[in-house]
């Protein structure tokens, strides 16, 4: 759906002109530089952009999202007519985007002296009232403060998070729990501390409230370093709240850390899982070629040279050895988890029809469970649930 108005300027040079002009709403300028999405999944269309290099984009149809060229976005309007109102009203809305703003600071611009004139042209040409500074304003904050959880910008390539493009003052994710009257449901368990973050992400999923909880978590995600405890919880707490894509991202950056090769071919499983449920399949093969080729390494030499002078003091101490946590993992447990992720990784390629890639994975199941004995061989119902689809496809490579 198009907004009218936004018709009208596309319809009508004169508007279209006084709109880039001096209010920074350019048509011609609806390229952002880079790929990006909206965090829940609605549609996103760049129908302007400003002398910054800022872009607004309409999202779903209705509603306008601002994205600066810094990384900072926010939701001016519910529709092109409101942002527009707020645009002409106040050309210089950067200025009073914090709590103690001054509408009237935001009414001139230096630039311009014949402001006055066009405003009034450009109201008239689009039919739009003439609204007080304040009324603006507060609409302008209002709207701001809707940015989460539904109007969150995300880089499509790296899933990283626009910074909030306002100072705006927000209630913690734990102060919306207690709003939401947790207290009253004692069957959704006891509060955390209240410094304990992942505690409330985790109460705040519980009570209904995921969106928020999973915005929180990407952004503490974005804000993490080389913290494997950390980011640990993190791909809990985004699988948990039913992001699967992102917890990847989270565990890619949990795998880099990991120094054996038995933590790295877990935790280059446990991707693979995480892939799969994110719908990226090719990605998940390639975490499970990872995890077996992480498994499969000879043992790599000690990082600890031996003392100086060992064998002339005749101690009889053994040669000290590489890293060798992954030996025998095809007749343990380890090889029963990356066959059973291999199975569903082939039920998932046979549900998509991908007929060789579902062959593919079967074999390298099969594979791994023909040298083990005992139960960990044993993968019964998964087994032959493989199998059937595998075998309904067929016979041409996709």
């Amino acid at each position: 759906m198009t907004d009218s108005l936004l018709s009208v300027l596309r319809e009508r040079p004169r508007l279209a002109e006084l709109a880039a002009f001096p209010f920074n709403f350019d048509l011609a300028r609806a390229d952002h530089g880079e790929e990006v999405v909206l965090v829940s999944g609605a549609s996103l269309e760049p129908i302007a952009g400003d002398d910054t290099g800022g872009t607004y984009f309409l999202c779903d149809g209705t509603a306008v999202l601002y994205a600066s060229s810094e990384g900072e976005a926010g939701l001016l309007g519910e529709s092109v007519t409101d942002a527009l109102e707020i645009l002409i009203g106040l050309p210089g809305w950067w200025d009073v985007l914090h709590p103690d703003a001054d509408a009237r600071e935001a009414v001139q611009l230096p630039y311009a002296p014949e402001l006055d004139t066009m405003r009034a042209e450009l109201r008239a040409g689009l039919g739009l009232p003439e609204r007080s500074p304040e009324e603006l304003l507060a609409r302008l904050h209002g709207t701001l403060l809707r940015t989460e959880p539904g109007y969150v910008l995300l880089n499509a390539e790296e899933g990283l998070a626009y910074e909030l493009l306002d100072d705006l003052p927000r209630p913690t994710l734990r102060e919306q729990v207690l709003a939401a009257g947790l207290p009253d449901k004692p069957e959704l368990g006891e509060l955390p501390d209240e410094g304990d973050e992942f505690g409330w992400v985790a109460v705040a999923a519980r009570a209904g409230l995921t969106a928020e909880a999973r915005i929180r978590l990407i952004r503490l995600l974005d804000d993490t370093g080389p913290d494997a405890v950390r980011l640990r919880r993190i791909v809990e707490g985004l699988e948990a709240v039913g992001d699967p894509g992102h917890a990847a991202r989270a565990q890619r950056l949990f795998l880099s850390l990991q120094d054996t090769a038995l933590a790295r071919g877990a935790a280059s499983r446990i991707l693979a899982r995480l892939e799969r449920l994110a719908g990226d399949h090719a990605a998940a093969r390639r975490a499970l070629d990872r995890a077996v080729t992480a498994l499969d390494a000879p043992p790599l030499p000690p990082s600890v040279p031996p003392v100086p002078g060992q064998e002339e003091l005749g101690l009889g101490l053994p040669e000290p050895v590489g890293d060798t946590s992954a030996q025998g993992w095809r007749r343990r447990g380890t090889g029963r988890m990356v066959a059973e992720e291999f199975l569903r990784l082939a039920l998932a390629e046979a549900e998509a029809g991908r007929a060789r890639q579902a062959r593919e994975a079967l074999d390298e199941a099969r594979a791994l469970l023909d040298g083990m004995t005992g139960p960990n061989g044993d993968l019964g119902d998964l087994s032959r649930r493989a199998a059937w689809a595998v075998q309904a496809l067929p016979r041409t490579t996709v």
